[in-house]
């Protein structure tokens, strides 16, 4: 396993790549201001930008400086077109000793159910299985929140349980949906799906 940091990534749509400073603003009132976001999360409510800092711990110089770790991976999810940061990808917890991350993602309320999500969570473990070498990336969601569900359902990964409430996040406490992909699996799946595009495209 190889370790590379929050690269930039690319998509279709979007660039993949680390916070700055100068992203705060957008990434407060695109995303963070709206308890819709942030009630599936664990962060402090943030009803104002100095709260991002001062009860998140986010933008904080230690917290920029993280990314100085080659296992540091927290991406701002930038549209293309606009160039407007809307959200944020996390790989958390990396697991060296058995090879493993655990995703986790928002996105500002204005960009749900455009596929924005998935398109991210498809490139990050094309990368983490290709690039970095991790042989299981996992995720869960509170079951109540099922659009992040789908989002692990579309990118592949498998359900492997739901632990009864085991889930805590500022909307409560919750039953705890548990997803995964093994490299294997994704790398047989994207072999899949590439000989059905050729095979459509003949």
């Amino acid at each position: 396993m190889e370790h590379k940091g929050t690269v930039v990534l690319e998509t279709k749509r979007l660039v993949l790549r680390p916070f700055s400073m100068e992203d705060l603003e957008q990434i407060y009132y695109n995303c963070w201001c709206d308890k819709d976001v942030w009630k599936w999360t664990r962060y402090a409510p943030m009803n104002c930008i100095e709260d991002v800092i001062t009860a998140a711990n986010m933008f904080t110089p230690n917290w920029l400086n993280a990314y100085q770790r080659p296992d540091r991976y927290s991406w701002a999810i930038q549209l293309k077109e606009s160039g407007e940061v809307i959200g944020r990808y996390f790989g958390m917890h990396p697991d060296d000793q058995i090879s493993q991350i655990e995703l986790a993602y928002e996105l500002g309320k204005r960009w749900w159910g455009q596929g924005i999500m998935t398109e991210a969570t498809k490139k990050v473990l094309d990368f983490f299985f290709r690039e970095v070498g991790f042989r299981r990336v996992y995720a869960y969601h509170a079951d109540k929140n099922s659009a992040s569900g789908r989002v692990m359902q579309k990118s592949g990964m498998v359900y492997e349980g739901t632990l009864r409430q085991a889930c805590s996040c500022n909307n409560g406490v919750f039953d705890k949906v548990c997803y995964a992909i093994l490299r294997e699996e994704y790398l047989k799946n994207t072999e899949q799906q590439t000989a059905e595009t050729l095979r459509e495209d003949l």
